[in-house]
């Protein structure tokens, strides 16, 4: 009886380490696809500007991100601009089409879908930065056979868990959508799915020029880059909450 518990046990781990392998493996292959480990953790800052479509209107944005997590984007609306920024410490923002036209800061609340994003892709050294990534098999996606990841983000660290499925192109190991989930407000707990697409290479790294959010099957924002700078000087000034 203890043989066959110690057999079933060893067997358990077998599948683990295959599959943890296999997790490695296609997250090896992405890399070799968009840009070395190495390239990645150089690269400072990113400026990428474009046009945001939502219901069926354009606007001109242009977003900085620089390391660790600051990001700042400005969109043009009838000649107005709007900005939302993230200074490592508060997310801020200016919306005359809200009220008014000095800068507000948002709560923690409102704040959780840009606080815990990085500048640094969250693949790499996933395990340092405590995230838990489960291969779940294959599944097509418009047409195209993916590898299917799920990330638990700090599932093993003391922040709040946040769960993303990703879908990894079998072929070219480019990530072409993302299932995730609303954090706040009233959308809380909805599904909400992005498509990266027109991958073009830009001094080494391949980037996704197109990403096309849906919600319930219905397109709601859609960014075109036009163009993308790296490693652009950025003062910090740049994100930081405006004081008078």
């Amino acid at each position: 009886m203890k043989s066959k518990l110690l057999l079933s046990a060893l067997l358990l781990m077998t599948i683990s380490l295959v599959k943890a392998q296999t997790v490695d493996e296609i997250l090896a292959n992405y890399f070799k696809s968009v840009g070395s480990v190495e390239k990645w953790k150089a690269l400072q800052s990113m400026k990428a500007s474009g046009n945001m479509n939502m219901q069926g209107m354009d606007f001109p944005f242009t977003m900085y991100s620089k390391r660790p997590n600051k990001m700042y984007m400005n969109i043009q609306v009838q000649g107005t601009e709007i900005v939302q920024a993230y200074d490592g410490t508060d997310v801020w923002m200016i919306n005359p089409f809200a009220g008014g036209k000095d800068p507000v800061k948002m709560t923690p609340d409102e704040s959780k879908e840009i606080t815990d994003r990085n500048f640094e892709d969250e693949f790499i050294d996933y395990k340092a930065k405590g995230h838990e990534l489960t291969l779940q098999g294959t599944e097509d996606v418009e047409g195209v056979k993916c590898h299917k990841i799920q990330m638990i983000k700090n599932k093993n660290n003391d922040k709040e868990d946040v769960t993303e499925i990703h879908y990894f192109d079998s072929e070219n190991y480019v990530p072409i959508m993302v299932v995730s989930y609303a954090r706040s407000g009233p959308m809380k707990g909805t599904e909400t799915r992005t498509y990266l697409s027109d991958y073009q290479e830009v001094e080494g790294f391949m980037i996704p020029f197109s990403l096309e959010v849906k919600i319930n099957g219905q397109t709601v924002q859609k960014l075109s880059y036009k163009e993308v700078k790296l490693n652009e000087n950025m003062e910090d000034s740049l994100f930081a909450f405006p004081t008078k």
